[in-house]
């Protein structure tokens, strides 16, 4: 029997956020930061909760068409309603209102009635314009009477008769003005008539006074706020609308939105679940945009819709559509589309700035967007240069999207619906993000965690405006932002979280509105840097409890301890009674058995040990078990109540992985993750270690996850200079319950006093505004009434910052110096540099690969991921691992790499290779580092090599102290590695003995070495073989010297910086910043347990890794570096590889068919190739102009493929892959008739998804014989889970047919046998997406399916087709091939001497024939078939 025992320590729960010492910024006018963007924050307006029909568009009557039937329509006085389909308006219509009245007079008036949408708000002494269109006896003409009453529907609250002539023969345009006696905001509007007969009626419309009296124009009070926020860019029509959902009808289409209301047929905006009348149509948002002095955004639809896409062909109307908007809007009166504008009533073009191509198309896994993307960007720029064009990244699941193809992009939206806590935490975000692409913000919010309250609350708006200082703080690459949604209607609170909520005549904003006019209003010129100090809140929890839990899983706990640092046991359970100690908030508990139980099948079950533990560190144990169910455990600590506490969520995400996460005010954020399941019935030790804000959690003893919990800022800011430079505005969030006193001391300038211009604050962050309430939280000092001015002290600033507040300060100066130029090892570094190279070994083979990146974000390997150069020839075991390649103080590069061959054994490596080029592509100059060489072993103090277990991963830093370069590599000896290095120059004609650089004790390996700006010193970072870990050490010089000889020498570890993978095998460590960027990037590689290679971001001294991801972009990574280059640099190694690649096109061709072009075009790639002309320039000339030569050689190619077919004719095997038009698809669906079109074709493979279809193409001329023709291809079966499990259990049907005339044969399976080499279902690996097929088809040769059969009429037919539907089922295929393989009838018939006379003999199956001579029948021998007689 256990003992039970419980130990209690008392003391108060609380957690104290108190500020440190007082937070000082200081300024140096000379310290600049980007110019602010001239679009830096705009609006996005999204037809959603009927943001435009009855909201911002102010045409008051419901369904004005009839095309919603009678919704929002009434007959009055027994009037018979019906709807009439023919004798229309016009071709757009397609139902008008038939009413037939009788029994009607003058006093007793029939009609129809329309409450338009929840009422129609009605203004006394306001004028109203009235418009409908009749069509009826010219008896009606005079009689119709329009009347405005109040909600009652009897109270006449204004009237008019309806001027204008009826006839029954053709459609009248009646109209009325009204004006109002009376007010009510949920009204309506009434025609009645005392003329009996029938009449037909359509495009009915009531409009009142609009903003800038525009016709057919906007709600006052709408439009004026959103004026107000002085947006620079307005992004239109959506979002999802743009896209439409189940068939492109449903999507925005903008021609059909244009001109007179009456001729714009309208659509069910399906994904929003109402009708537009599109009467906000496209004229309405440009003029919008030129009325708020915003430059428009255009969001064009790209074929890809939510349960739709249009196949290539189609989208090929979407792209000319996409260049007609552009000439409607900024055409002149000569141009096609530009005099319909004019025609339409604006003289003068609108000035159309930017489109974006899609609308959240661009997701990982996504179907067809890249091709559909650059049809529109080429297109868009060969005809309007200056448009800029925005490109669509994933919009969800990640919180790094990235631009993860090869073409070029203006701009990319990025979109981020997010907790307040992460806007907070993502306010340094783009401090490291690389500035090649530009980055939108098109759509963000802090709506998520569920704790935003009901409208939006100040805690999200606080946070959104922290986000959006990080962003304008790095306005050079975050260029615009827009927050979303903008409207609700109380009455259709589809997207609950909006910044303006409104009704007939009443609206409130929330405090995000605000935040948006306030800071939208408040842009300085240019960031000024600065220096903080203090600026830090310390959430201490003073007492905390811990807990347990679970998520649709049923689990048993037992033997709870809490132990503190000196050993006390403040807290222990083992469940032999119920101690009566725990709190079950949810679930089914129970303790029973000696356990603690949870047995419901419900999210959310926690349970809370009520006995508090004080101070910041304790080490919490407990064991558990699962029964069944979905996940894992839910172990809790640091819980201080139900919305604020930590978990760690063992096996969770459906048992896939475990993650801690921190919950702060109801807000989830991970804060460490790794992969991992927990199997059903066995019981597992937990452990969890909190020192402090170090917590490290041990499952069965090993460590799954350390990290340390982020201190929060105290406060958050932006500061600019005005353009004038009297003045700099400083923004400040605090969003914190506690006030701050804010000192800012200028350097370089007079800071001569300050005024507070905006100040928005709420007595707490769940503070909101209603209805009812709409000035809870507003703005207590604007620039209308700002506060008065504060002089400096001292000639310093001091502001006292409230508890949850944003506060404009406008801070005047003068004497500010002039922005100073930096000039450092960075920028010296970064000047003149374009892009990245990254130089690294191959995933699979010991060769160098090279992989380009404009962006330093997504990665492409030249020549598909072979080698750059042939390894055998500069190294002697054939192999060459980890290279890495440095650029010389002269402009040229090194390399160095182990000369290794795994295959040798993993103790083989003693020797490295060093080489020169002045090109990355001609190296002039190579030597060989051995080890194994008596000096080399002397001086590493061995006699033995045999003691010696390898060396590994050199590496080469310039020492500006000797002037040579110092090469670093690690050597094994018997007990451990240590690291050692050589010096060399440039010419590798000197080389030092090896020397020891890093010794620290213990096990190192793969030393990465930078200069850091910031530490002013150099950081090393490496690998600790002993704990799998990478850590971090700092020296003030390179070389050791003096007293700094040994041991670690002058190199001082880190004790705060680790990076592991929860105990999986990591190495490889290569630091490197984009260019422009002060903070670091760290790439590394992991494995074991799967392979991945990581990036993470770092500071500014190299330390704090965040953000942790793989590698982007069609690559094979490895051990490698990272290398700046020009753009000429860049550039010149994408002619190589296009030189390699027509080059291997030209040569077979110019053996068949030689001309003088072809000749001299692959004898100036082979010198180009081969020859080294001694400088850069020289050798990118020469390359330039064999590409040249090999691209005219390819124009004037005769007709191969006749020369083919000839050679068919005359039976010999041939290669007739090129008589297939397009036959690997680079040219889309070019050449192949296809039914429906392609879902995607993005110029490396195609695919079908989610659809039937079959596209083939024939071939004709053909010599009459055997044939083989093959197709990379795979099917899969549905969804990945469906597909998988037929799979797996043999139900699997392949639907997907490959055939060749009446020859078919199945596509094979996903899951095929023959791709196990390279994928594995858990963890799942498969190509899910083209990327992933590119690779499978094109990289590891994969999926070949094949068919032979014999031709006759000279005639094939090839393809694929599916016939049988499946949801999500997913055709890819590429590289069709055809063979001619012989005529079955041209076999020779010889004799046995003549059989001897010829080489090897096999029968038709290809089997050897040992004894030619007692064997008859067909054979083959040199390549001909052959038949031998018998005698």
């Amino acid at each position: 029997m256990k003992n039970k025992r419980l130990f209690l320590f008392a003391a108060m729960a609380a957690v104290a956020v108190q500020a440190s010492a007082q937070i000082t910024m200081t300024v140096d006018a000379t310290r600049r930061g980007p110019l602010v963007s001239p679009y830096q924050y705009g609006l996005f307006f999204e037809e959603i909760n009927h943001a435009g029909d009855g909201g911002l568009y102010a045409e008051l009557v419901r369904n004005r068409s009839f095309e919603e039937e009678l919704d929002g329509w009434t007959a009055v006085g027994g009037a018979e309603l019906s709807l009439t389909t023919t004798s229309l308006l016009n071709d757009a219509q397609g139902h008008a209102l038939s009413v037939n009245v009788a029994s009607a007079s003058d006093t007793d008036m029939k009609g129809i009635a329309n409450s338009g949408f929840w009422g129609m708000s009605i203004q006394k002494d306001s004028v109203y314009t009235l418009s409908l269109w009749v069509k009826a006896p010219k008896s009606f003409t005079g009689r119709i009477k329009a009347q405005l009453r109040a909600a009652d529907g009897q109270t006449v609250i204004g009237q008019s008769e309806l001027e204008g002539s009826t006839a029954a023969t053709k459609w009248s345009r009646l109209t009325a003005t009204i004006k109002a006696t009376g007010t009510d905001h949920a009204g309506q509007l009434v025609l009645l008539t005392g003329n009996n007969g029938r009449l037909n009626i359509d495009m009915v419309s009531l409009f009142p006074g609009t903003w800038r009296n525009r016709a057919n124009g906007l709600r006052p009070d709408l439009a004026q706020l959103l004026a107000d926020t002085r947006p620079t860019f307005l992004r239109f029509p959506g979002g999802c609308y743009v896209e439409g959902e189940g068939s492109y009808d449903n999507a925005f289409q903008w021609k059909k939105t244009i001109g007179p209301i009456e001729e714009r047929p309208g659509h069910m905006n399906q994904n929003w679940r109402y009708r537009s009348s599109d009467g906000l149509g496209y004229d309405e948002y440009l003029q919008l945009a030129e009325d708020m002095g915003a430059a428009p955004m255009f969001v064009v639809n790209i074929g890809l819709g939510h349960g739709f896409t249009l196949s290539l062909e189609e989208t090929e109307t979407l792209v000319q559509d996409c260049l007609d908007a552009i000439e409607y809007a900024n055409g002149d009166a000569s141009t096609e589309w530009g005099a319909r504008r004019i025609a339409n009533g604006h003289a003068e073009p609108y000035n159309l700035k930017f489109i974006e191509v899609g609308n959240e198309n661009y997701q990982a896994g996504d179907i067809g967007y890249v091709e559909r993307y650059y049809m529109f960007y080429k297109a868009i720029k060969e005809k309007y240069p200056e448009i800029v064009v925005i490109g669509n990244v994933e919009a969800w699941g990640t919180d790094t999207p990235s631009w993860r193809n090869k073409y070029p992009v203006d701009l990319v939206d990025e979109h981020y619906y997010r907790s307040y806590t992460w806007m907070r935490d993502n306010y340094n975000k783009y401090d490291n993000t690389p500035r090649s692409i530009g980055i939108y913000n098109g759509e963000y919010a802090a709506n998520a965690g569920g704790t935003y309250g009901t409208y939006g609350n100040m805690n999200s708006a606080l946070g959104e405006a922290v986000y959006m200082l990080g962003m304008e703080r790095n306005s050079d690459v975050c260029r615009m932002a827009s927050f979303a949604p903008i409207f609700t209607h109380e009455m259709d609170p589809r997207w609950a979280y909006d910044m303006i909520h409104f009704r007939q005549g009443a609206n409130f904003v929330t405090p995000s509105y605000h935040v948006q006019k306030i800071l939208g209003n408040s842009l300085g010129h240019q960031n000024m840097l600065w220096t903080e100090t203090g600026n830090t809140v310390s959430t201490s929890v003073a007492e905390a409890r811990v807990g347990v839990g679970a998520w649709s899983t049923q689990v048993v706990y037992d033997d709870v301890t809490v132990t503190l640092p000196d050993g006390t046991v403040v807290a222990q359970d083992d469940f032999t009674t119920d101690s009566g100690k725990w709190s079950f908030n949810t679930g089914t508990w129970d303790v029973t058995g000696g356990n603690l139980t949870q047995t419901q099948q419900a999210e959310n079950c926690t349970a809370v040990l009520n006995i508090p533990v004080a101070g910041g560190s304790y080490t919490y144990k407990l064991r558990a078990k699962k029964i069944s169910g979905w996940e894992g455990f839910l172990i809790m600590f640091d819980y201080q109540d139900s919305n604020n506490y930590i978990w760690w969520n063992i096996g969770g995400w459906t048992n896939s992985k475990h993650g801690v996460e921190k919950c702060e005010n109801g807000s989830k954020t991970t804060v460490a993750s790794a992969s991992g399941s927990i199997e059903t019935g066995r019981w597992y030790d937990i452990e969890i270690r909190k020192e402090g804000s170090t917590v490290t959690c041990l499952l069965d003893g090993q460590e799954v996850h350390k990290f340390t919990l982020a201190s929060q800022r105290a406060i958050y800011q932006s500061l600019q200079m005005t353009a004038d430079g009297s003045a700099m505005l400083l923004k400040v969030v605090n969003p914190h319950g506690t006030a701050r006193r804010l000192t800012v001391d200028g350097r370089n300038m007079t800071q001569l006093g300050v005024r507070t211009e905006y100040s928005l604050k709420a007595e707490s962050g769940l503070a909101e505004n209603t209805m009812d309430a709409p000035f809870n939280v507003a703005p207590d000092v604007t620039p209308d009434a700002p506060s008065a001015e504060t002089p400096a002290t001292d000639g310093k600033i001091v502001v006292d910052v409230p508890a949850y507040s944003l506060t404009v300060y406008r801070i005047a100066i003068a004497g500010a110096a002039p922005e100073a130029a930096e000039d450092n090892a960075y920028t010296r570094e970064d000047e003149g540099m374009y892009g990245y190279l990254y130089a690294h070994m191959h995933t699979t083979q010991e060769i160098t690969c090279y992989a380009l990146s404009s962006n330093g974000t997504y990665w492409r390997d030249l020549f598909d991921s072979r080698e750059v150069f042939p390894t055998k020839n500069y190294t002697e075991t054939g192999g060459m691992r980890d290279a890495y390649i440095c650029r010389t103080q002269t402009g040229n590069f090194l390399l160095a790499g182990t000369d290794m061959t795994s295959a040798l054994g993993w103790t083989s490596n003693h020797r490295m290779t060093f080489m020169h080029s002045n090109d990355l592509v001609h190296w002039d100059k190579y030597i060989s580092i051995d080890l194994e060489s008596e000096e080399n072993l002397a001086a590493l103090g061995l006699t033995n090599p045999a003691d010696m277990t390898a060396a590994w991963a050199p590496q080469i830093i310039f020492d500006p102290v000797t002037g040579k370069y110092m090469a670093y590599y690690s050597v094994g000896f018997p007990d451990r590695h240590r690291i050692y290095y050589s010096l060399l120059n440039e010419d590798l004609t000197e080389v030092s003995k090896p020397m020891v650089l890093f010794d620290p004790g213990y096990d190192v390996i793969d030393a990465d070495i930078v200069w850091n700006e910031a530490e002013g010193q150099y950081v090393m970072v490496f690998k600790r073989e002993g704990d799998r870990a990478l850590s971090r050490a700092t020296a003030p010089y390179l070389v050791p010297t003096g007293d700094k000889t040994t041991g670690a020498c002058q190199w001082v570890r880190d004790p705060d910086f680790g990076i592991d993978e929860s105990g999986q095998s990591i190495e490889a460590p290569s630091q490197f910043r984009y260019i422009g960027s002060k903070r670091w990037q760290l790439g590394y590689q992991k494995y074991s347990n799967g392979y991945n290679y990581r990036i993470m971001d770092l500071d500014e001294r190299g330390a704090n890794p965040a953000n942790r991801r793989d590698i982007s972009g069609d690559v094979a990574p490895q051990h490698g570096s990272f290398v700046k280059l020009t753009e000429a640099e860049y550039r010149y190694l994408e002619t190589w590889e296009q030189v390699v690649t027509l080059l291997d096109k030209v040569r077979p061709i110019h053996e068949v068919l030689p001309t003088d072009e072809s000749r001299t075009a692959i004898e100036k790639a082979e010198k180009a190739l081969a020859d080294d002309l001694g400088s850069f320039a020289a050798n990118a000339a020469a390359m330039q102009e064999a590409l040249t030569a090999l691209e005219k050689s390819l124009e004037k190619t005769p007709n191969i493929n006749e020369y083919l077919l000839e050679q068919a004719r005359q039976g010999k095997p041939t290669d007739l892959t090129p008589l297939i038009v397009n036959a690997d698809f680079a040219n889309a669906a070019a050449g192949w008739t296809t039914s429906p079109g392609f879902t995607a074709a993005n110029g490396y493979v195609a695919e079908y998804y989610n659809t039937n279809f079959d596209f083939s193409q024939t071939i004709t001329g053909l010599p009459d014989g055997s044939y083989e023709v093959t197709v990379q291809g795979f099917y899969r079966m549905g969804g990945i889970d469906a597909a998988m499990a037929a799979h797996n259990d043999g139900t699997e049907e392949l639907n997907a047919i490959f055939y060749a005339n009446t020859v078919e044969t199945p596509m094979l399976s996903l899951y095929d046998g023959s791709a196990s080499d390279y994928y594995t279902m858990s963890p799942y690996n498969y190509p899910d997406n083209v990327a992933g097929a590119d690779v499978a088809f094109n990289r590891n040769g994969l999926y070949t399916n094949t068919i032979r059969l014999e031709v006759t009429g000279g005639q094939l037919k090839i393809g694929i087709r599916k016939n049988t539907y499946v949801g999500a089922d997913w055709c890819c295929f590429d590289n069709f091939t055809l063979r001619f393989l012989g005529n079955p009838d041209a076999v020779a018939a010889v004799d046995a001497d003549a059989v001897k006379a010829g080489g090897r003999c096999s029968n038709l199956q290809g089997v050897y024939i040992p004894e030619i001579d007692s064997y008859h029948g067909v054979y083959i021998q040199d390549g001909q078939k052959k038949i031998k007689k018998l005698n």
